[in-house]
């Protein structure tokens, strides 16, 4: 750089010669008339008309060689292809865990008696798996369209002992507004019974329902079709809402409530984790929740709580919204101990049942025991195993 910059010097301001100038700095004349006839073809493009151009600042460039690859040969890069396709097959088919690595790929062309190093092996995948980076559009969001769900997990300790908490999340993308529940578990039951409690909150039911690929949700795939679940399916046609569902590990397309999980989670269990049991633990997060609420948007001039309720207006339906019965029926047989067994636990029902079949009603957090369209037990639902809940 700093000879290029002297050879320039020398011919326009010294006006010496390129013989002169290669002989006093010390390098080939070809050098020289390189460097000279680069400058005079950079003056003519360029139109600014200044003292000194770009090209004193710029380093000289020289040509790459152009080589027979000895390692790299044409079957050498079929052979790596053919793993490639090999990787993207299982991606399309739920199997990304078990695709080759590049170390992998190395490996096996070693294994295969080719003579190559990793390097070369990492510059031509990485050539090969040159993807367009992704376009992300930002969407905006209508008054009462949609709403989002999605589970967090949250260690607390109750009653003295460390249990690990499912917390239930909805956010509504257009007024931000968060509603939040905590539960036991995330089976079925939960899932149904956080929606009915969040629709019972809003006071509207939202047009779409916007998913992962939770169990809870998605029976199974099949090629890249997914099967709603039984569960959800009766729960989107009792309140007639659609559900979209994310493509795989695209969690951005739910941000919102993936935001609000962390967001939440730290703003209420960060300053206090310790409960005397799980009601208080979910009475201290709804009073969070409204805290959240009532602040104001980040662009728009109102509260959170204030918006939801533009969107409440926006959905406003003349048919009284009836509630989603979440929960599960089965039927026992009432043992010697007068007990029913349900989920690995034993619930007591009333004497004089012994031997006879009994029909169990279990939601979320009540079992309910009937005979003959009696209720005869109702108890509160544990979610331990091998306890014994008696009401004697």
């Amino acid at each position: 750089m700093e000879k290029k910059q002297r050879v320039l010097i020398a011919f326009h301001q010294d006006d010496k010669s390129q013989r002169q100038i290669a002989k006093e700095l010390g390098i080939s004349r070809n050098t020289v008339k390189k460097y000279i006839e680069e400058d005079l073809e950079k003056r003519k493009q360029d139109i600014r008309e200044l003292p000194i151009t770009d090209n004193y600042v710029t380093p000289p460039s020289y040509k790459k060689r152009k080589g027979n690859k000895r390692a790299l040969t044409p079957t050498v890069m079929k052979r790596i292809r053919k793993m490639l396709k090999d990787n993207e097959y299982k991606r399309q088919h739920q199997m990304h865990k078990q695709q080759l690595k590049m170390i992998d790929i190395h490996e096996k062309l070693l294994d295969e008696g080719f003579e190559i190093s990793y390097t070369t092996v990492r510059n031509f995948v990485n050539s090969e798996e040159k993807r367009q980076k992704e376009v992300f559009i930002r969407q905006k969001a209508t008054a009462g369209h949609e709403i989002e769900f999605d589970w967090g997990e949250v260690k607390l300790i109750i009653d003295q002992t460390l249990r690990s908490l499912s917390m239930a999340v909805f956010t509504l993308p257009y007024s931000n507004e968060r509603i939040a529940y905590l539960y036991e578990s995330e089976t079925m039951v939960c899932v149904q019974d956080a929606h009915v409690k969040c629709i019972d909150y809003l006071g509207f039911v939202p047009e779409v329902f916007t998913y992962d690929n939770m169990r809870t949700v998605v029976k199974n795939f099949i090629g890249t079709e997914r099967e709603i679940t039984d569960g959800m399916k009766n729960l989107s046609m009792h309140y007639h809402f659609k559900i979209r569902l994310c493509e795989p590990r695209k969690g951005n397309q739910k941000g919102h409530v993936e935001r609000s999980v962390e967001y939440i989670r730290r703003k209420a269990f960060a300053h206090r984790d310790t409960f005397t049991s799980l009601e208080e633990a979910q009475a201290y997060l709804t009073e969070i929740i409204m805290k959240l609420n009532s602040r104001k948007h980040y662009k728009k001039n109102q509260t959170h709580h204030e918006l939801m309720l533009e969107e409440r207006i926006a959905r406003q339906v003349s048919a009284e919204i009836i509630p989603f019965d979440a929960s599960e029926l089965y039927e026992f047989r009432v043992d010697k101990y007068s007990t029913i067994t349900y989920r690995q636990n034993r619930y007591s029902v009333p004497e004089g049942h012994v031997g006879e079949w009994v029909k169990v009603k279990a939601s979320a957090e009540k079992i309910l025991i009937f005979s003959e369209n009696a209720c005869i037990a109702t108890h509160k639902r544990s979610w331990q195993i091998h306890q014994w809940i008696m009401d004697i």
